[in-house]
């Protein structure tokens, strides 16, 4: 039963990244178009979230935090 939940997990982010995927590529193009402050914070806040979901995936994988990648909450 958990291999099934697993793969299932495993099946619905895999979907919901590709869809994030597509959304960020959507929200570059716009702030490169329109190069203003409010869109560079947009691309900053995403990329800071990002780097949080890559630590935790590590951290899970047992990879080591490269140095100053600490967590920090916002």
């Amino acid at each position: 039963m958990k291999t099934r939940s697993a793969a299932l997990s495993l099946t619905i982010a895999s979907r919901s990244l590709q869809r994030l995927r597509g959304d960020i590529d959507v929200l570059v193009v716009a702030a490169g178009r329109e190069s203003t402050a409010s869109g560079r914070a947009a691309l900053v806040e995403v990329h800071h979230q990002l780097r949080l979901l890559g630590q935790r995936v590590n951290a899970a994988l047992g990879a080591p935090a490269a140095w100053g990648d600490e967590p920090q909450q916002r």
